[in-house]
């Protein structure tokens, strides 16, 4: 069965709320070792067993509450992260369900009527979801987001899920009370969604790394079309825009004009993409542990093997013999 990326932070964010790992990860049946690999991984089942157990160890419905909205959570992990910088909460719950099997066992289902979105959360292994405080935290984890993105209380619709009797603490948050139905799924106004995000630009510079943002700032004093569409790559990377057209628009030129800009300075629109990737796989390979998966998704990649062999086209060494490199180097 297929193992899922467990963040490394659930350790600190567990201790911070008064957990016991020890304890957690003996009832989970998890190796006490856990969060000391450079990779977590663990399956499905593990995985839910993992938060339930977490749900009854917690001293107080607080505590869960603490776990699902607590400060910094939007750069949690690079997916997290990379959706949190969307331009509004429909680009956010789009980029977040294209990679959301990176940070857990599940992924999106996204329907859309005339007013409104429902997000709907299934099993990547045709699975029952088997845990309550999961399908509600990942609610309020939403919720909660989209709140904090735009600076206005996101009220969801509707509410449904396979489990009932939840804690009234977590209901309270979402001021939606679940019914009972056959899918874990919630509903949003398009309304709610389609308002901007207001801090997509600050929350993507303080992720960067000092070195990252040094190098960003160079570009601020070059004035040539070539600095503003690297500076404006560096922002919509993450969110999955990548195209010329994401860039022009950005820039509020028309692609035609842009093209031709770059085409008067020697350079075009693939020339530079291939360079701010560049730079910026570089800049994570040696400040981050993050995986191959994680840097591809920060970089606007689709397919991780595509990320890969562009890699090996820019530096001619495998993104493996890279790291060691640079290991070796520390």
């Amino acid at each position: 069965m297929k193992k899922f990326i467990v963040n490394g932070q659930y350790q600190q964010l567990l201790k911070q709320n008064g957990f016991d790992i020890g304890k957690v990860l003996k009832a989970a049946k998890l190796p006490e070792n856990l969060f000391t690999h450079e990779q977590i991984r663990v399956t499905e089942q593990e995985y839910y067993t993992l938060m339930n157990v977490i749900a009854n160890q917690a001293t107080d419905q607080q505590t869960l509450l603490n776990l699902s909205t607590f400060n910094g959570i939007e750069t949690f992990s690079p997916p997290i992260f990379a959706a949190y910088c969307s331009e509004n909460g429909m680009k956010f719950i789009e980029r977040l369900g294209q990679y959301k099997q990176l940070i857990g066992p599940i992924v999106y289902q996204i329907n859309q009527s005339e007013d409104a979105i429902t997000v709907t959360l299934k099993s990547l292994n045709d699975q029952v979801i088997d845990s309550k405080f999961f399908v509600i935290s990942e609610f309020i984890f939403l919720v909660n987001l989209i709140s904090k993105a735009t600076e206005i209380k996101v009220k969801p619709l509707k509410v449904t899920s396979t489990f009932m009797d939840f804690e009234p603490v977590l209901v309270n948050v979402l001021e939606t009370k679940p019914v009972v139905g056959e899918t874990n799924s919630i509903t949003f106004k398009m309304t709610d969604l389609e308002l901007p995000f207001l801090t997509n630009n600050a929350a993507l510079r303080s992720y960067l790394t000092p070195e990252l943002k040094r190098r960003l700032s160079e570009l601020d004093v070059d004035e040539s079309v070539s600095a503003q569409v690297r500076s404006a790559l560096v922002d919509l990377l993450p969110t999955g825009e990548t195209t010329a057209e994401d860039v022009a628009h950005k820039l509020n030129v028309s692609k035609l004009t842009l093209q031709r800009k770059l085409k008067e300075e020697g350079t075009n629109f693939q020339k530079q993409i291939n360079s701010v990737r560049e730079m910026l796989a570089k800049s994570y390979l040696k400040n981050t542990t993050l995986s191959s998966d994680e840097i591809a998704y920060l970089l606007g990649y689709l397919e991780v093997n595509s990320f890969l062999r562009a890699f090996t086209i820019w530096t001619g060494i495998s993104f493996s013999e890279y790291r060691k490199q640079i290991a070796n180097k520390a």
